[in-house]
């Protein structure tokens, strides 16, 4: 039965792609590659949730050996967290052992096929029982979600050893002692979890950030509003709004959907905040309860009192700037943006360019030397940035800012309308060196590749900006994405997902690419047949699109869900940039 459900399991994820591929934003894992032009559907939340298909496990077997126990417990923990509530689970446990195991409190989240094995119980067996032994699960784990649904990797290359005890009872095995939390294939992760963006405002109020997590699909609305009414994670700690919520509380514990209306029942605490407070609590539910959109019907209320309009005046949206790419090709500053590409100026010189940034107020490139040289509007120079100081990578930040990575990976430097500023992270590990960064499209996310002894990933933290939108610091912390090596080069395709290469590793020149909600499980993301020296994103031909930059000097890009063939966007180019 087991391989059957697999077989079933696989069956339904190809379908699922398939359908999310039809309409992407009714899909968790966010909108890849969508036109700037023409009408977007918003979906309710009703629509998204009947886009799944349930798992529907079987119970255990009469005389079921110890390990078939635990491999049944294994196809039905899926059920738990998307439908059932670990009624099914809870049947391969002993009843002292289902009453005191909390299956929500995480998750293991495991590729490939597990390895189950008995051996002896050196402890005794309990009174009233006939026998005990342990079932060892070895598994690679892949990821690990906490009990607020915020999902870290995993060190895939280490094996992971998980014991259940077991005894056996009038005849039948049953698990007596397990850890609390779930343990699920990655086959099934995205179907049994859902993810959703708990909507954090930027300390400076001028943007929402996507604070990513991953909750089960059979109560999602009501964790997430728990999560919109707890602490802000410490990544994002200092660089976002921070708001004493702590006496209010769902009064029920549930968030029905009846009738295509989400109904949310808050306790008394909410009469307390201030109008502008319960604004923007409002205004965070609701979006985050609708994946960033507000084209559903909602009811909050907090003490009998009816706050469902009470955010009509926030302001606040989720809609994503438009970003050009641009090329330095021939001593030209090119625009990717449309169909033919368009000369935007002059810039003879930099044959040799490590790095470009470019916008219609201007950009900067980054010159052999390492020097930072500014760029006007039309191209002409306006002199080194950041006192002359060595950088070793250059990007693109919100409304025309240049953001620069030191020679030695060890500061930051971001400038805006000729302000320069210095950020040194204080989470950033003595041997470890920045590589790269990308920020986030709302600008309060930045994306770091590091390499050291310390760590060597992609780890995220956020921004700080004070009331004029002026970058003043970084998060307190960070988290980590990734766990690839030797990453070189990153960018965020959209506000949600991330995309990232590694540098060129042996005498092949060989890279490996991924792509993701960040947080969340990576998945290979295919390049050219080419060495990649630089990527971007942006709108390429009126489309959101990734480019990337060979070492010959070709443009290639590639839209919609990223897996489609690359076409050639300029040649003889030097350096890649976007704004």
């Amino acid at each position: 039965m087991g391989n059957n459900r697999d077989a079933v399991r696989r069956l339904a994820a190809a379908v699922m792609a398939a359908v999310c591929g039809l309409a992407l934003t009714a899909c968790s894992t966010g909108p890849l590659g969508l036109p700037t032009k023409g009408a977007v559907q918003t979906l309710a939340p009703a629509e998204q949730q009947t886009r799944r298909v349930y798992t529907n496990p079987e119970g255990p077997s009469e005389d079921a050996q110890p390990e078939t126990i635990v491999k049944g417990f294994y196809d039905a923990m899926p059920a738990g967290v998307q439908s059932d509530g670990y009624r099914v689970a809870r049947e391969f446990l002993t009843s002292a052992a289902s009453s005191g195991w909390n299956g929500d409190s995480s998750a293991v989240v495991y590729g490939g096929t597990p390895e189950f094995r008995r051996r002896a119980n050196t402890m005794s067996a309990p009174q009233g029982a006939e026998s005990s032994l342990i079932v060892e699960v070895r598994l690679q784990a892949i990821g690990l979600l906490d009990s607020h649904g915020v999902y870290r990797p995993a060190d895939s290359t280490k094996t992971r050893t998980i014991s259940y005890t077991l005894i056996k009872t009038k005849g039948q095995w049953r698990i007596s002692s397990l850890e609390d939390g779930v343990v699920i294939s990655s086959a099934d992760f995205e179907q049994v979890f859902r993810q959703v963006s708990v909507y954090q405002v930027a300390k400076s109020g001028k943007q929402l950030v996507p604070d990513v997590r991953w909750l089960g699909w059979r109560n999602w609305r009501t964790q997430a509003v728990n999560e919109v009414l707890g602490d802000v994670p410490g990544w994002l700690s200092g660089t976002v709004h921070e708001a004493e919520l702590g006496a209010i509380s769902l009064a029920v514990d549930s968030v029905p959907l009846k009738d295509s209306a989400v109904t949310v029942e808050l306790t008394s605490g909410v009469t307390m905040l201030t109008s502008e407070e319960r604004a923007l609590l409002v205004h965070r539910i609701r979006l985050t309860l609708g994946d960033g959109n507000t084209g559903y019907t909602l009811k909050v209320t907090g003490d009998g009192v009816d706050y469902s309009d009470a955010d009509s005046d926030v302001k606040l949206g989720t809609d994503q700037p438009n970003v050009g790419v641009y090329t330095l090709t021939g001593g030209h500053v090119v625009s990717l943006a449309s169909s033919s590409p368009l000369r935007m100026g002059d810039v003879p010189g930099y044959d040799d360019a490590k790095g470009f940034v470019f916008s219609s107020s201007g950009g900067a490139v980054l010159r052999a030397d390492g020097v930072v040289e500014c760029l006007e509007s039309d191209g002409t120079t306006c002199g080194a940035m950041f006192d002359g100081i060595p950088m070793k990578a250059i990007t693109a930040g919100l409304g025309g800012e240049i953001w620069a990575v030191d020679e030695d990976g060890r500061a930051l430097y971001v400038s805006h309308e000729r302000k320069e500023t210095k950020l040194q992270p204080e989470w950033l590990g003595n041997t470890d060196r920045i590589m790269a960064v990308a920020v986030s499209p709302e600008g309060a996310r930045l994306a770091l590749a590091v390499v050291g002894e310390g760590f060597n990933g992609v780890e995220m933290t956020g921004v700080s900006r004070d009331g004029s939108n002026t970058v003043d610091g970084l998060g307190k912390g960070v988290t980590t994405v990734s766990l690839t090596r030797n990453v070189g080069m990153l960018t965020f395709y959209n506000d949600l997902n991330l995309v990232y290469a590694t540098l060129p590793q042996d005498d092949d020149n060989r890279q490996e690419a991924y792509r993701q909600v960040a947080p969340g499980p990576a998945q290979v993301q295919r390049l050219p047949d080419v060495t990649v020296a630089a990527m971007a994103s942006g709108q390429i031909s009126l489309y959101r699109r990734l480019a990337v930059l060979d070492t010959q000097g070709t443009v290639r890009s590639v839209s919609g869900s990223l897996d489609g063939s690359w076409s050639i966007a300029d040649s003889q180019v030097t350096a890649l940039g976007a704004q």
